[in-house]
């Protein structure tokens, strides 16, 4: 009780002078936050500042139109510290637009090349196509945040799944159209994260030195029935994303390390040696 009665003092302490954007500016640096915290809640901050909680949702308003801030609702809502990077968890179903929107950042698509083309080998294998001569659609968008290039995305779509998709909106979300045109649900999405440093074309598209740091994403999206329906390669410029990871638990051990694990128990005595080529 001691403890929170001194951090509410130091709270208004610190919060004595300047405009509200500035005095709240100021309680988060004396609190020492780190970007993706929770900062505090309204109810508690307009009680710290002794404001009205109108003027403090002006002041948030300003702090999150700057990206400094971000209000979560709910009941582990609250005040979020940011900064001018777009965060994104990884293996997320929810598209880039929606994500950017609850951040406060407007986020747009330029649509650079639209072609409906005969399906690789890759394609085949990952996306789960019959053999019969199978075509994608392969486009390739580029992703503006706040009117600045943040990524490039390459997705290849069977064009069995989505007939004349072509002939659509394609600066609109992806997966909004999956769901609204074609019944389509993404339920799973299996990625994977790398960073990379930029080639020429990509350099040229996002307008940023070559060998610039990037993140790329590869992709495979699957619907509720597990049925994969889109492959994309996604490369953000790192400086304006944060990726998180909230889902933990237990992880597998690889074939390799479960046959070194395995190598070193002792065998029982009737255990019988099991060859390479029976296992």
């Amino acid at each position: 009780m001691g403890d929170a009665v001194q951090h509410s003092g130091a709270m208004r302490h610190h919060a004595a002078r300047g405009t509200l954007e500035e005095r709240i500016r100021s309680l988060m640096r004396a609190g020492g936050f780190e970007v993706g915290e929770k900062f505090s809640t309204e109810r508690q901050l307009s009680a710290d500042l002794n404001v009205t909680r109108s003027d403090l949702r002006a002041a948030l308003a300003k702090l999150e139109s700057t990206h400094e801030i971000r209000r979560k609702i709910g009941r582990s809502g609250g005040i979020i510290v940011s900064d001018e990077r777009l965060e994104r968890n990884i293996n997320t179903v929810e598209s880039l637009p929606v994500i950017a929107k609850r951040q406060g950042f407007r986020l747009f698509s330029k649509v650079i090349s639209a072609t409906l083309v005969p399906a690789s080998a890759s394609d085949i294998r990952l996306l789960e196509l019959p053999d019969d001569h199978p075509m994608v659609y392969n486009i390739v968008r580029l992703r503006m945040i706040d009117d600045m290039p943040l990524s490039v995305e390459i997705s290849h779509l069977p064009s069995a799944l989505f007939p004349r998709f072509l002939a659509r909106d394609l600066t609109e979300p992806f997966y909004t159209m999956f769901e609204r045109d074609y019944g389509m649900h993404p339920t799973v999405a299996d990625e994977t994260l790398e960073s990379i440093l930029s080639n020429g074309h990509e350099s040229q598209l996002l307008e940023i030195p070559l060998r610039t740091p990037l993140m790329r994403i590869r992709r495979i999206a699957r619907n509720d029935s597990g049925r994969p329906f889109e492959r994309a390669i996604d490369v953000y410029i790192a400086a304006r994303m944060r990726f998180t990871m909230h889902h933990s638990g237990y992880v597998r051990l690889s074939a390799t390390a479960k046959e070194t694990k395995e190598s070193k128990e002792p065998k029982e005595p009737n255990e019988p040696e099991i060859s390479s080529r029976e296992r």
